[in-house]
């Protein structure tokens, strides 16, 4: 009985609520970049890169890709466009964001310039 309670839990976790099955825990496309909540994911990457990055200040520009994992907390990984002031001129990075379940903290994980 035991075993047939633990096998439909772990065959529900594999189904996800838009109906496509994935292993629980893998990442998943972000469906909407333009959601408010995406857009401050990626605001506050940028914002933490600027204070890392003394020589130019960056502001996003867009949001050209994300993902998400949910393990005891949400990652999501994007490719985000930022404007350079003064020099106004454009660079893609990948940002990686932990936002701890059941909070809004927040935590830079990592970011990286990549090519267009």
């Amino acid at each position: 009985m035991v075993k047939v309670e633990i096998l439909a839990l772990v065959l529900v976790s594999l189904v996800l609520v838009d109906g496509t099955s994935a292993l629980f825990g893998g990442f998943q496309p972000i469906k909407n970049l333009e959601d408010p909540h995406i857009i401050e994911i990626a605001e506050f990457a940028v914002k933490e890169m600027s204070k890392n990055i003394q020589t130019r200040i960056l502001k996003l520009k867009s949001i050209d890709q994300g993902r998400y994992q949910v393990v005891a907390g949400t990652t999501y990984q994007l490719h985000i466009s930022t404007t350079n002031i003064p020099d106004v001129g454009s660079t893609k990075y990948e940002v990686v964001v932990f936002e701890k379940l059941g909070s809004h903290d927040k935590r830079l994980v990592s970011y990286k310039p990549i090519n267009a």
